[in-house]
């Protein structure tokens, strides 16, 4: 890059149009940007300078971040759209259940504290509160012998303390082929 003094700016001018804008190559210069393309490779290509490929790389950039505020704006004013819709719809439930209770309309009051119930769960799901996402569970089956089956018992008890606590009214666990000769109470 050359060290050329910049001449001196006027405070009341207008801001210049980006020659990139108005380039008849403006958006596949952009495209080769946005796939990460070297500036000085791009500018080359097309026959512009450098220094407007760069200041139109920061222009893209703003207009990008205004572009996805825009849309960020028109999901908060969706959102806000059904959030009063949920609101909507908890008062009527609300209203219902005051109405049958008033009434002393006990099924139609608990369907209405049910449809209250289920509008809080809506809420709770739409907001993230609530995960709603489907969860993958694996499971890994072996097929082992019985004496490996017993090894493994031992081991459970063992983990789990074969002196802990059975719950009441259970037996306490036996293992067939025990050192003790018990028999199994399955």
């Amino acid at each position: 890059m050359s060290a050329m003094p910049s001449a001196p700016r006027k405070q009341n001018s207008m801001a210049r149009t980006c020659t990139i804008c108005t380039h008849h190559r403006r958006d596949t210069m952009d495209k080769a940007l946005l796939r990460g393309e070297q500036l000085k490779v791009v500018a080359r290509r097309y026959g512009v300078s450098d220094d407007a490929l760069g200041r139109h790389r920061k222009h893209m950039q703003m207009v990008i971040a205004k572009a996805a505020a825009q849309i960020e704006q028109k999901d908060l004013a969706y959102g806000s759209a059904l959030l009063a819709e949920i609101g909507r719809i908890r008062a009527d439930a609300e209203r219902l259940q005051i109405e049958s209770e008033r009434r002393r309309d006990v099924r139609s009051a608990l369907r209405a504290i049910h449809e209250r119930l289920a509008v809080v769960e809506l809420e709770a799901k739409l907001s993230g509160q609530i995960d709603t996402a489907p969860k993958n569970v694996t499971i890994n089956l072996q097929t082992i012998s019985p004496e490996e089956a017993v090894e493994y018992a031992r081991d459970i008890l063992e983990l789990f303390g074969a002196g802990a606590s059975t719950p009441r009214g259970l037996p306490a666990p036996v293992i067939e082929g025990d050192a003790g000769g018990e028999c199994s109470a399955s």
